[in-house]
């Protein structure tokens, strides 16, 4: 048991490593930007329809390909605690039993917050 805890702290540190070297909320707010540009463009009255039918195929592609990149990383966040499973012991199917249990979850999240607590805290200085 103080094995799978040991391998949820060391799962929920890498992730959350990688949480803070993404750049999650880059794509976050290209997204938003890009949503608000596209939701004045419709709401605009001095733009004529062509171009409004012309500029928001593109603003769609940029939402819709910056989405799929923002679900990239975040599975690219989740991998580590997924490939912590591989030295579970149980394997694969016991360690995905044992991250479903409410304090499992409690441990990764709690783990997480303070890891990137003190991490930016340390940067800063």
């Amino acid at each position: 048991m103080s094995y799978e805890i040991a391998l949820l702290f060391a799962g929920a540190i890498a992730a959350s490593e990688i949480l803070l070297r993404l750049p999650l909320m880059n794509q976050i707010q290209i997204v938003t930007a890009t949503a608000q540009r596209a939701r004045t463009v419709l709401g605009s009255k001095h733009i004529s329809d062509h171009w409004k039918e012309t500029i928001l195929p593109a603003y769609s592609v940029r939402i819709a390909s910056r989405s799929i990149l923002f679900f990239i990383c975040l599975c690219v966040v989740v991998l580590p605690i997924g490939l912590v499973g591989l030295m579970a012991p149980g394997g694969i199917a016991q360690w995905l039993e044992t991250l479903m249990q409410p304090l499992a979850m409690l441990g990764l999240c709690v783990t997480s917050i303070i890891y990137i607590l003190v991490r930016t805290r340390l940067s800063r200085g």
